[in-house]
């Protein structure tokens, strides 16, 4: 094997590391702070708080997707929503905005790529704008019906 060859497996075999460090990273820190609602698996908890696990609503979101999940987390959201045929009314997430906005960002981009696998997730930047100036409730609502 020669030297151009081994640097490139070289390289990619640690950059497959660190994503794979980046998953494990996310998938910690939601196990850490959210699983308690969402589940281990962001699958929900009916009655509680419904399931992150939801391809459809990501999708659905498209490029608001990142406003909408950054909202979220930064600002809480409360009042009643359907999620994956359950329905939640009374619905009460607090803001995690005491959360470090790395750790809100490796968060983010676990629940969005990992568990829904769709591309892309907010940046530090969009959660401490968000953070300096949280979205109401009512914005987030709008935002998930395609507002």
């Amino acid at each position: 094997m020669n030297n151009t060859s081994f640097a490139w497996l070289a390289g990619l075999f640690a950059s497959t590391l660190s994503l794979s460090a980046l998953a494990s990273d996310g998938h910690e820190k939601f196990v850490n702070n959210c699983s308690g609602c969402h589940g281990l698996e962001a699958e929900g908890i009916p009655g509680l708080a419904p399931a992150l696990n939801n391809p459809d609503l990501w999708n659905k979101l498209g490029a608001k997707r990142n406003e909408y999940i950054a909202g979220v987390v930064t600002g809480g959201l409360s009042g009643k929503l359907k999620s994956k045929g359950n329905d939640y009314d009374g619905l009460v997430m607090p803001p995690q905005d005491f959360i470090e906005t790395a750790d809100l960002v490796d968060i983010t981009r676990y629940v969005i790529n990992d568990v829904n696998k769709v591309d892309g997730a907010p940046d530090a930047t969009l959660i401490n704008q968000l953070k300096s100036a949280p979205k109401s409730h009512e914005e987030l609502h709008k935002l998930r019906n395609g507002g």
